[in-house]
């Protein structure tokens, strides 16, 4: 129903209500009725599902397959030996994302409003959530609005609807009936659920609460909206479905030739399908990377809890690669870009202007140049603000820009001896404000152009003089001078009178301007100059003025064509795509609505889009954008619909997100290309040794033993590897580019065929001195070859070769576990004998071998990465 359309007394009888409200006895039953007034913020954590979610994987798939097959051929040892892999992979996901979650529970206090009504004829203050419909309720200013209220009776009354509209200006609001259909923000007669009041006082009927409220709606639709996967999930899950198909026709392919081989050799029999299915089941073990899962999900983790450290909670693991994928940012002005402190920078008499030191609110700045004191007197005294001091921060009440007026005449030392008598609020047709005091003096602050319209004198060297043509132009010079550098300018007036009758906004006395900025914050001009050297694209999309965005732009470093809010409404898809492909970088004075269409249409485009946001008007979008960033300081509902929160608001703090996510997915491409490159290798071995009939070179129990300890150890220190210096310095991973590129790719099949081909030699060859001994021979050459690997692939992504200690640790914990199971007992449970000095000469000759072919190529590869970057 449309409450701003109807008069209250329908309002009343709809709700079986009245002015003096209801008797504690209707409320009770209302209560019952309808339940508790509070919005469901979050989605409930449920532990079993997050769980469960840390199975579905491809590559999991493949492991769960191995184990059953494993268990079909009583291979028992590693059945268990995998599912342990599994299980600790699923485990490690599974408390991650449980604890950022409950992070953010911690984060989203649920601040208990206390609501002032009617009942039984008296006012009475309860606990918001009790509130039913039909309530009488008194509100003032600072109060938090405690649910969808229809104004029956205001004075002066002032609303901040920023968290639902957008609109960082204080609504002006009424209790007259409205006609027409109207969005949110034009419902002037309506007050909204968490919204605040700033000024005034009102007396208004509950008519929506918990979920029906304009803020429950949007929180429901938050809810049913379906989630963006993942670029990196979308990556795994093509690599592992193409590994299984891979891992398949390999396995198929042994099975019928080994097959057609006995059946040749009249073999056929129980035992012999058996062992045939042994070599399949030991190139499937060969061919999936076994710890990958446990890496991937490790690195994500070591991720999350490094972007913790800089201010950015990750609610979903894999939402930290994803940031590395970003290659646009779609960023609100105030708060992240700018610092959301109103500061005045100028001030203009007709004579002279000054600079004013000092930003944020902190008035100890002192004025000391000589200067028109009844220009800060005037913003002083014309003025509903106030600053205050706690915990070491200047901290406001009331509207920003007029506390920045109470600052600049702190400045200027200013003492006021007038008490007001009465006001003329500001409101959206005259634009400005006006006060009269008990020393008969009016003073009148607002729109210059509107104020000069209410001026015939100016004053000039203490003189009152009639204002002319010439100096209203020079007036409106400086003004907008002013406003295209980003400035927000107000102009003031004064006029002495005889009576309180006399109180008219007409034949003032103009004085001067101050001119206030919300400035960049500090660190923002680099980080955007970042974002370009990394080929990230940065759109601001703001409510201000499009003078306002665009200097603003100009000033940090966002430059390209503006468009404004009603630009947007007249464009249709194909339009707004084709200023989108025009370096539209800047949109102003832009609803809701836009910020999905404008994502909506990046998207098409193929573009990764990060989408700040702090107001529950922004959450259907962070909810659509592939990486939904919230700041700290914004509502529950915006933190529920995004991706991570940023703990300080900071713009500088995506660009260190999208930073740790680019390292951390360089770094799991290094553990991918070793593990791969490895496998390729121990695949080609068996592949090739089951085809030509000749005796495994490696068992299953070795292979395991390569993929989980050899390869699983540095693969995992990789996780904690510095990241590439030039990180920020190239351009994001192409849309459609696979887990690893073609020029990765090329490199691990390189080395895996040599490895292998070496390999397959020295069995051949050394087979002759039994087949332990030969075995022992391939299996610590496939061992030392892939701790060569360690470093060659690691130099393919430009580290420096000493900074990773833990890599190094990895590598001769792996060599320190070859010697123990080698010259101990436990050889006998892997087949593998004793090494003597001959065998160690033979593997010292191979490893020399692999490591002058690695470099040879390495260098080939480094020539051919360099050009390709160069061409980008």
């Amino acid at each position: 129903m449309k409450y701003y359309q109807l008069e209250t007394q329908e309002i009343f009888e709809e709700f079986k209500s009245n002015k003096n409200g209801l008797t504690s006895k209707e409320a009770k039953i209302k209560l019952e009725q309808e339940g508790l007034n509070e919005i469901n913020t979050q989605t409930k954590i449920k532990p079993f599902k997050i769980l469960i979610d840390q199975f579905k994987d491809t590559t999991i798939y493949i492991l769960i397959f191995a184990t059953l097959f494993s268990l079909l051929i009583g291979h028992f040892t590693d059945s268990l030996i995998i599912i342990v892999i599994i299980v600790i992979n699923a485990f490690i996901g599974f408390f991650q994302e449980y604890r950022a979650k409950k992070s953010l529970e911690a984060l989203q206090k649920m601040t208990i409003i206390q609501a002032k009504v009617k009942r039984d004829n008296q006012i009475i203050t309860i606990d918001s959530r009790e509130l039913v419909l039909g309530d009488i309720v008194f509100l003032e200013a600072g109060d938090k609005v405690p649910a969808d209220i229809r104004i029956i009776e205001q004075t002066k009354l002032k609303v901040d609807e920023s968290t639902l509209t957008g609109e960082s200006v204080a609504v002006e609001k009424t209790e007259k009936l409205l006609k027409n259909d109207r969005q949110i923000a034009d419902q002037n007669n309506m007050l909204f659920f968490t919204t605040n009041i700033t000024e005034g006082k009102v007396l208004g009927i509950v008519v929506k609460k918990s979920m029906e409220t304009e803020i429950g709606k949007i929180t429901s639709m938050i809810k049913e909206a379906k989630e963006e996967i993942t670029p990196l999930q979308k990556r795994l899950n093509k690599f592992g479905t193409l590994l299984g198909k891979i891992v398949m026709i390999i396995c198929i392919i042994v099975f019928v030739t080994q097959l057609i081989r006995l059946g040749f050799l009249n073999l056929i029999n129980y035992e012999n399908i058996i062992s045939i299915l042994f070599v399949a089941i030991s190139l499937a073990v060969a061919a999936v990377p076994s710890s990958m899962p446990v890496i991937v999900t490790i690195a994500l983790s070591l991720g999350v809890k490094s972007l913790l450290n800089r201010n950015v909670l990750v609610k979903k693991i894999k939402a930290v690669e994803t940031l590395g994928s970003c290659d646009v940012i779609c960023t609100d002005k105030t708060g992240t870009l700018t610092k959301n402190e109103m500061t005045v920078k100028k001030a203009w008499t007709y004579k002279k202007e000054i600079n004013i030191d000092g930003n944020g609110y902190d008035p100890t700045f002192e004025i000391k140049e000589s200067f028109e004191n009844l220009l800060f007197k005037i913003g002083m005294i014309c003025n509903n603000s106030t600053i205050y001091k706690k915990e070491n921060k200047w901290c406001i009440t009331g509207d920003p820009t007029e506390a920045s007026l109470i600052v600049s005449a702190t400045k200027a030392k200013i003492k006021i001896n007038e008490n007001k008598i009465d006001e003329i609020p500001f409101d959206s047709d005259r634009k400005l404000m006006s006060v009269l005091t008990d020393v008969n003096i009016i003073y009148t602050k607002g729109a210059t152009d509107n104020l000069l319209k209410k001026c015939n004198y100016i004053l000039i060297d203490n003189q009152e003089i009639e204002l002319t043509q010439k100096h209203k132009k020079i007036i409106l010079d400086k003004n907008e001078e002013y406003a295209k550098n980003a400035m927000r300018v107000l102009g003031f007036a004064y006029k002495k009178i005889n009576s309180k009758s006399q109180f008219l906004e007409n034949d003032l006395v103009f004085v001067g301007l101050q001119a206030m900025i919300d400035p960049p914050r500090d660190e923002v001009i680099e980080a955007i100059q970042k974002t370009k050297l990394a080929g990230i694209r940065t759109i601001m999309i703001t409510g201000d003025h499009k003078i306002t965005a665009n200097a603003i732009g100009k000033e940090i470093g966002i430059q390209g064509n503006v468009l404004t809010g009603d630009d947007l409404s007249k464009m249709n898809y194909k339009e707004l795509i084709l200023a989108l492909e025009n370096n539209t970088n800047i949109f102003a004075r832009v609803i809701p609505e836009h910020k999905q269409r404008i994502i909506n249409c990046l998207q098409s485009l193929n573009f990764t889009v990060a989408m700040t946001g702090d107001g529950v008007n922004d959450a259907p979008a962070l909810k659509k954008a592939n990486i939904g960033v919230a700041v700290g300081s914004g509502t529950d509902v915006a933190k529920e619909a995004s991706d991570i929160v940023l703990l300080n608001d900071s713009f500088a703090n995506i660009v260190n997100a999208i930073e740790e996510g680019r390292g951390i997915y360089d770094n799991i491409q290094k553990s991918i290309m070793l593990l791969l490159s490895g496998n390729i290798g121990e695949v080609l071995i068996v592949f090739f040794a089951a085809l030509f009939g000749m005796n495994l070179p490696l068992t299953a129990i070795l292979l395991l033993w390569i993929n989980l300890v050899t390869d699983g150890a540095p693969a995992l220190a990789y996780s904690v590897d510095p990241y590439g210096k030039n990180i920020m310095k190239r351009k994001p991973r192409p849309h459609n580019e696979p887990i690893l590129p073609k020029e990765k790719r090329n490199l691990i099949f390189f080395l895996g065929i040599i490895g292998s081909a070496i390999a397959l030699l020295i069995f051949n060859k050394y087979n002759y001195l039994g087949i332990e001994y030969a075995r022992t021979l391939v299996f610590n050459f496939v061992v030392l070859y892939e701790l060569v690997l360690v470093y060659t692939i690691r130099s393919s992504f430009n580290v420096k070769f000493f900074s990773n200690k833990l890599l190094y640790m990895a590598v001769i914990l792996s060599v320190l576990l070859q010697i123990l199971i080698m010259y101990t007992p436990l050889s006998m449970y892997f087949g593998i004998v004793a090494l003597d000095l001959k065998g160690l000469y033979i593997l010292f000759k191979s490893g020399l071998l692999f490591i002058f072919i690695s470099l040879f190529y390495l260098n080939f590869f480094n020539k051919i990465f360099r050009n390709k970057h160069r061409k980008l």
